[in-house]
């Protein structure tokens, strides 16, 4: 019995040597191209390797079922019917391919080979497809001749657009459905983006080891009051605790620090961005009184005490009295806000982290990125569907913050000034 096994299995191997003796070539080609510098693309030639293999495959599945070539077996129930043209999924792309047959006797009923099967199924092709779509590739433009798409992809923009909405919806639902208590966040930085003629609120938040999390986002007409309310409470409702700890890091909008005061307590400590604050202030300015003040005010942001580096502002303040009273003004409104980290002692490069909503805003200009070649957008949905998708996508690049040693001491500094209430509790 088992020297009939080994009979049958080297008349098989020897009835596909005319594939195996051609892979073989294939790859003697290859490497004399390559060691002779030619022009040929190793990536294509892996790939003609990689069809090769499947074709080889498919009809190593053929002759099992239909017998060796050429033996006379009166009871097989399966005959050779030549081959079909059709496709596989190769590197995330369609690949025409001769697909060989298989036809039940008398009847001529075609047999599906399982291994062809495997090789056309559509969930790589489609997630291949989302991938780079989110990575910003127009639908648009597939037609223009973008291999991954026309070449590539075979598939309609219809069945596409299907493709994408489901793959955005499922990553929405994780998004907004993500619970935050097993995060341990310590800081929260809150900022926007108008999309679509919408304003679009993201939260992202950072644990105690210093990794960030991008923690959810609501949508409204503008950045109001009601809108950021809407999305602390929603932060809230799925797990992040209000009696917690935690710094806050905005860029200087009332509503935003009109929310936080509301939801989480009027001593909540809040962090205004330095970057913004200079900004309204230096635009002010005439060009021959911006740079000077923006040094001054550099010096005031670099400086330890809490103490020095007020009072470094307020002189500063002082001195735009005689030239802009306005740009005074602006940069008296917060002051303290904008020196929180000060207050807190925390210094060095855990405060250069903080100190600014650049973290936050390094995340929405990845988002704007990924949404840049949307030209149309229909409604609310399918705005947070593409925004949650370019936020997941962001959030898998994400490394620990620059500082996140100094974390535990920002904790134990934040415990100092817990709210009294919480402190009872």
């Amino acid at each position: 019995m088992g020297t009939n096994n080994v009979v049958n299995q080297h008349r098989k191997i020897k009835s596909l040597e005319e594939y195996r003796t051609t892979l073989e070539n294939r790859v003697l080609e290859m490497t004399e191209s390559i060691l002779i510098d030619t022009q040929k693309s190793l990536e294509a030639e892996l790939e003609g390797l990689a069809l090769l293999t499947m074709q080889m495959m498919m009809e190593a599945e053929r002759e099992e079922i239909v017998g060796i070539r050429y033996k006379h077996n009166p009871d097989r129930k399966y005959v050779r019917g030549g081959t079909n043209p059709g496709h596989i999924i190769l590197n995330g792309r369609k690949v025409s391919s001769k697909i060989p047959r298989v036809v039940e006797r008398g009847s001529m009923k075609s047999y599906s080979l399982k291994t062809h099967s495997v090789f056309t199924k559509m969930t790589d092709l489609a997630q291949r497809a989302y991938t780079d779509l989110i990575r910003g590739i127009s639908t648009r433009r597939y037609r223009e001749g973008v291999r991954s798409f026309l070449k590539g992809y075979g598939i309609s923009s219809a069945s596409l657009s299907r493709h994408m909405m489901n793959a955005t919806e499922v990553q929405l639902k994780e998004l907004v459905e993500r619970r935050l208590e097993k995060f341990d966040i310590s800081v929260v930085l809150i900022d926007g983006i108008c999309v679509g003629g919408r304003t679009v609120v993201i939260a992202l938040g950072i644990d105690i080891q210093g990794v960030k999390h991008i923690l959810g986002l609501w949508q409204g007409s503008t950045e109001n009051k009601s809108v950021v309310t809407g999305l602390v409470n929603d932060l809230i409702d799925r797990g992040l605790d209000p009696d917690h700890p935690m710094l806050f890091v905005i860029d200087g909008s009332k509503a935003l620090r009109g929310a936080i005061t509301d939801v989480f307590g009027s001593d909540a400590p809040v962090q205004r961005c330095t970057v913004h604050k200079k900004r309204n202030v230096l635009d002010l300015l005439s060009a021959t009184d911006r740079y000077r003040i923006k040094q001054r005010m550099n010096e005031a942001y670099n400086m330890l005490s809490f103490d020095d580096a007020k009072d470094h502002l307020l002189r500063i303040a002082e001195d735009l009295e005689q030239i802009n009273p306005s740009a005074a003004r602006s940069l008296r409104e917060g002051l303290d806000d904008t020196l929180t980290l000060h207050r807190l002692g925390i210094d060095g490069t855990l405060r250069r982290s903080l100190q600014t909503t650049n973290l936050v805003e390094s995340v929405i200009s990845v988002v704007r990125h990924h949404t840049r070649n949307v030209k149309y957008w229909k409604n609310g949905r399918q705005i947070e569907r593409w925004l949650a998708s370019g936020l997941i996508e962001a959030e898998k690049r994400f490394i620990r913050i620059k500082g996140y040693g100094q974390m535990k001491s920002l904790m134990n500094a934040l415990l100092t000034i817990r709210n009294p209430k919480s402190t009872a509790a």
